[in-house]
């Protein structure tokens, strides 16, 4: 009898951890599910996109707007992530010494060159950014920090690509990439040879692979064994950034 209890006890245990866990997915899916193209959503929009029914959802909004991580619109009643998440954020990024050092390089380059510089990292499949630096003087706004961008589109993407381990670039690249303007190399045979032909000069360049009149430079930037760890790159309107500016990065960190 004593076994029994003893087994009904680690099943009750392991019962817990388990609804413990399952709490915690939907809470990190109904976080997941704001992006920034979708920043404010109704309960109705959360439930759409995490596939979990009303009452759940409302159940941990409540508890997220006590906690202060979620906020809600009094006119549009819509709810958005608060200001919590650029607080913990900012403790990720402070730690991160390669931000802390680029940051001063950036923001030269951006007073030199009067156009928006970014620092970017490879990130599961994508792009992502963790610098931005906008310059007054430049038509086009710059890619946002924690955006993240396809890994094959526009200059800066294309130069972390270019530099990944082969595996894992053949694993990344297929043949019915999507397209966001005529410019974007989308077939799988010519992105291999801009990749090829990126790795040969040291830079890449984009115009209007993502956005139409718009133009980016960008170089890797390279640690200690001589690995690539991010990208950097300059970029504006496309007719200021191909005439005026030329590449002079400092790729070593």
């Amino acid at each position: 009898m004593k076994k029994q209890f003893q087994v009904l006890g680690v099943s009750r245990i392991d019962q817990e951890k388990s609804q413990n866990i399952r709490v915690l997915e939907r809470v990190f899916d109904i976080i997941e599910a704001f992006t920034l193209d979708s920043s404010e959503l109704t309960l109705t929009e959360i439930s759409e996109k995490t596939s979990l029914s009303l009452a759940t959802i409302h159940r941990f909004i409540q508890t997220m707007l006590a906690r202060g991580y979620i906020e809600q619109d009094p006119i549009s009643n819509k709810y958005k992530l608060s200001k919590q998440f650029v607080r913990l954020g900012g403790i990720v990024v402070s730690c991160i010494d390669l931000v802390q050092t680029a940051i001063p390089y950036l923001q030269e380059l951006s007073n030199k060159t009067s156009q928006n510089c970014n620092l970017s990292v490879y990130d599961q499949g994508k792009v992502l950014c963790l610098i931005n630096i906008e310059s007054f003087k430049s038509y086009f706004m710059g890619i946002k920090v924690g955006q993240s961008l396809p890994v094959y589109g526009g200059a800066l993407s294309k130069v972390i690509l270019a530099h990944l381990p082969s595996d894992l670039i053949s694993n990344l690249i297929s043949d019915d990439l999507p397209t966001f303007t005529p410019q974007t190399i989308s077939h799988r045979d010519l992105l291999l040879k801009e990749l090829a032909k990126i790795r040969e000069q040291g830079y890449a360049e984009s115009r209007g692979e993502l956005t139409i009149g718009e133009a980016a430079i960008a170089a890797p930037i390279y640690d200690y064994s001589n690995a690539v760890v991010a990208g950097i790159s300059i970029s504006g309107q496309s007719i200021i950034i191909l005439k005026r500016n030329k590449l002079n990065f400092a790729t070593s960190s």
